[in-house]
Order: C-alpha cells, then structure tokens, then sequence
C-alpha cells in the first residue's frame, strides 16, 4: 500500500517477536498525544508481558492485533478485542493509534481497512469504539467508514486537570 507521501506501508497481524518494537512504540506514541488510554508513564509492560499478551491475543478468536509498518518501523497499532459470552460474542471494541509523523498519510485509513474486513471475516457484526469528542480527525474518519455516533460518557477521560467527554461511536456490519 502506498502512502500519501509515496512511502510504502506494510499491514499484518502482530507476532510475538514484535514484542520490543511494540513496548517502543507505545511508549512513543503515548507521548505524543492525550487521545489514547494511558499517560506516558502507564504503559510499563515488561518484553516477557508483552510477549504473553501478543500470544493470548494471537490464540482468541474474539481478538485481532495487527502492526503497520514502514522502512521496518512499527508505525500503528490497532486491533480489536471482543468476548466469547453468547450475548455479545457478535460485538468487538476497535482501538487504533498511528506515530505522529505519519498523521494525515492515510495510515489510518488502510489499518481501519484491514480491521473491518478482519471483524467481517472473523463473523463480528458490530464495531464499537470511544473516541474523544475533539478528536475531529480521528471522527472524521471513522464516519467516513460509517461509524455512527451512538451516546457520550460525560467526563470520560481526565486530562491536564480538566474533564473531557468521549463519544461511543458504533459500526453495524450486517447492513
């Protein structure tokens, strides 16, 4: 796949022995922005943890990691999560993350791509997501592959000492 800016991006499922690549990553990524879950200092899983965690997602039948890579760089990580209970095995929850010199190259765009047609495959009917009300980018594209805004957690994230709102954000597949 090429890029907006003619660099070549590689999409596939995570392996385990991404592990070291992953743990540098994260901690890149959620140092450059306050969109994601964790504050910089949060993300402190160990190469062995995150090893075991890659193998746990790589076993389920109810998740899917996958990496965008370019020049051999993990660039994104993104991937779904879902559960094996009758009444909501049909639901996952997508979450995605790209560096941020790699904003507005169309990453996003081809990793969301490769995450529906796999939530298809894997026989997933619904797409769930939180989104950070500001994040006008990041809405803007999950629109365009038709999430639909479903509800706001109010004082859903806690940010700089102040509270933002979050918006749940859903994609049927069956329609």
């Amino acid at each position: 796949m090429r890029l907006k800016n003619n660099q070549e991006l590689i999409i596939r499922d995570i392996q385990v022995s991404d592990a070291e690549d992953v743990l540098a990553y994260m901690k890149k990524v959620n140092s450059e922005t306050q969109n994601l879950l964790r504050e910089p200092d949060e993300f402190t899983m160990t190469v062995e943890q995150e090893k075991e965690f890659i193998e746990t997602n790589l076993k389920s039948d109810n998740h899917c990691m996958i990496v965008g890579i370019v020049n051999n760089q993990i660039i994104s990580v993104s991937g779904f999560y879902g559960t094996g209970l009758k009444r909501n095995r049909h639901r996952v929850t997508l979450g995605t993350s790209v560096v941020k010199e790699y904003h507005g190259q169309g990453v996003g765009s081809y990793m969301m791509e490769a995450l529906i047609k796999r939530a298809r495959a894997m026989g997933k009917t619904k797409i769930d997501l939180d989104v950070r009300v500001d994040n006008y980018s990041a809405i803007r594209l999950y629109k365009r592959y038709g999430f639909k805004i479903e509800g706001t957690i109010r004082h859903g994230f806690f940010v700089d000492n102040h509270y933002v709102d979050l918006y749940q954000m859903g994609l049927i597949l069956e329609e």
